[in-house]
């Protein structure tokens, strides 16, 4: 199967179906709205039949730091290369907008950080950084 890559943000409804497919928790639709309009850079990846597939996306200052958030494929075209085409396109936009010690940081779904240590991201602590921490809403 192939798949197109888009460089723009989903929809909310792509948004909050991707989410579900991954059973992932929703967000108040006007609060996505919100997030996703504030976004510096966002992929989505259909399937030759214009299905929504995947997406990715990049918030933070645009120079300094990057955070990488939303990475999402759905479970049947997972291990397919979905998740690498998103990264990718992710990492070469900040290869365009950051410079020298400009940071980008990702908070990995659990049991899937080999798959960024594959694209050089380090897990914390180390001796330099110490755990990254982070506090939810409930």
């Amino acid at each position: 199967m192939s798949f197109i890559i888009h460089h723009r943000n989903p929809t909310l409804a792509e948004y909050q179906e991707l989410r579900q497919r991954v059973s992932w928790p929703a967000f108040d639709e006007a609060l996505a709205q919100a997030g996703l309009s504030k976004s510096l850079f966002s992929v989505v990846i259909q399937d030759e039949g214009g299905h929504t597939v995947g997406m990715g996306r990049i918030v933070g200052d645009d120079a300094l730091y990057f955070n990488i958030h939303d990475v999402i494929v759905v479970p049947e075209c997972q291990r397919q290369g979905v998740g690498k085409m998103i990264v990718k396109a992710l990492l070469a936009y900040t290869e365009k907008k950051g410079g020298k010690n400009s940071q980008i940081g990702l908070s990995s779904s659990k049991g899937r950080e080999a798959f960024y240590r594959s694209f050089g991201f380090t897990e914390r602590p180390t001796d330099r950084l110490g755990a990254g921490m982070v506090l939810v809403k409930s």
